[in-house]
């Protein structure tokens, strides 16, 4: 029997809810186009998910997506866990047995993977769907490069909004975390907009720490919305588009949890139009 995998909370059918709507309605939009429509879901898990506080039993996105009324030319799915892609497989088999032929599996790092398949699908004949939901940040900036480089796909980036919070310490003693940072936002900028020296002269900062000039101590300067602007600011430099409407999802203490974003590789105007405001409508209402 296939376990269920426990991810989230009671946001993540809120989140399911957006990014299927959108699914539905981007097929729907491209059902007489000539080009070939493909589907890739980087974090697939079983297809089934249980909510981490056990409230939620709810149906994956990569069942979501092969249930959809109109149909992909073909689907992606990566899965990291061995055990998950054997139980996604056999859920395919089980209950979407006509489109096994039309569905590919890849079993290890998202990243590599991703990359793997954008490099085998001659994008010029090809549009896709990307659904980049990790757990953390296991997603490389130069995964998010090479996805808007393709100027063919969709994406929806659930970006890891407590985890970049939690390596943002507000003394500014980030040392130990920058290298995962740069490697989540794609460069260093983030040190300048994030921080700060801070004003108040202690007499700590008679002796600084090594690295540190007397002065120079650095503090936080940054709020959720701050960061999430910073956040759309950098797709900003690698996609044409990217909706301003992005849905901070919160935990039951009002936390910021997850970032869900939305962005578009196209370069095409009239597609650019069609996919923002298909999205912008659906994060809007909801």
């Amino acid at each position: 029997m296939a376990t269920s995998q426990k991810f989230g909370g009671n946001w993540t059918e809120e989140k399911l809810n957006i990014f299927t709507s959108y699914l539905d309605a981007y097929l729907i939009a491209l059902q007489n186009q000539k080009f070939k429509k493909i589907y890739i879901d980087a974090f697939a898990g079983t297809g089934e998910i249980e909510t981490s506080d056990g409230g939620q039993y709810l149906v994956g996105s990569a069942k979501r997506a092969l249930a959809s009324e109109k149909k992909f030319d073909h689907y992606y799915f990566i899965e990291a866990d061995s055990q998950k892609a054997g139980e996604l497989q056999d859920m395919i088999n089980s209950e979407f047995p006509q489109m096994r032929r039309i569905v590919t599996i890849f079993c290890g790092d998202a990243n590599d993977k991703l990359a793997e398949i954008i490099s085998n699908v001659d994008w010029r004949f090809n549009r896709g769907l990307l659904f980049l939901d990790p757990y953390a940040t296991q997603v490389n900036w130069t995964t998010l490069e090479n996805v808007a480089q393709t100027k063919s796909i969709d994406v929806w980036y659930l970006f890891p909004f407590s985890a970049l919070e939690r390596m943002l310490p507000k003394n500014g003693k980030y040392d130990k975390w920058e290298d995962c940072i740069d490697r989540l936002l794609g460069d260093s900028g983030w040190r300048e907009e994030f921080y700060k020296k801070d004003p108040q002269m202690t007499l700590f900062d008679l002796f600084p720490e090594p690295g540190q000039s007397d002065g120079e101590r650095m503090v936080k300067d940054a709020n959720p919305e701050h960061i999430k602007e910073y956040i759309l600011a950098r797709l900003g430099t690698i996609f044409p588009c990217v909706s301003k409407h992005a849905r901070i999802f919160r935990n039951s203490r009002n936390s910021p949890m997850f970032l869900f974003c939305f962005a578009i590789a196209s370069e095409s105007p009239k597609a650019q139009g069609l996919a923002l405001r298909m999205a912008d409508h659906i994060l809007k209402n909801k």
